[in-house]
């Protein structure tokens, strides 16, 4: 809960905002009531992700039926130096440590070409597509193979 008001300014930046599957601004109070939830939550893990300037962005991986969805944030003003994608490098080891063996699955808006790039290049394959919000989503998962680094 110490780092809430910094997920909440992440969380709440235009970019990541028009991004995420709810658009709308996230008030603080409803915030903190989500973050307290998801941080009591075994089914949740969270990490802060941090280099020698200090915190860049925030891993999340929420745990349903054996697949991992991840989702990432990298703060704005971090962002375009190819943190995202270090960031979710290290995700499939962090998740193995947390659950064992599942699988890792992300939910990328179609008109999203940095994220669809990131998840590419980091292994992600392409195996559903959906609406969501009106737009096309592309569902990815990790190969078996690259699952635990």
């Amino acid at each position: 809960m110490d780092d809430a008001v910094l997920l909440w300014r992440w969380a709440n930046d235009a970019e990541t905002r028009r991004r995420s599957f709810n658009p709308a601004p996230i008030p603080y109070a409803d915030h903190l009531a989500w973050l307290d939830a998801r941080l009591a939550s075994d089914a949740t893990r969270l990490w802060i992700v941090s280099d020698e300037l200090g915190p860049v962005g925030q891993v999340r991986a929420d745990l349903a039926d054996g697949v991992a969805e991840i989702s990432l944030a990298v703060a704005p003003e971090r962002r375009g130096q190819g943190l995202g994608s270090a960031m979710l490098r290290q995700a499939p080891g962090s998740v193995g440590a947390a659950w064992g063996d599942v699988r890792l699955r992300a939910r990328v808006f179609a008109d999203n070409a940095p994220s669809l790039r990131m998840f590419r290049r980091c292994g992600f394959r392409e195996v559903d597509t959906h609406e969501a919000a009106g737009a096309e989503v592309i569902v990815f998962e990790l190969a078996g193979d690259r699952r635990q680094r």
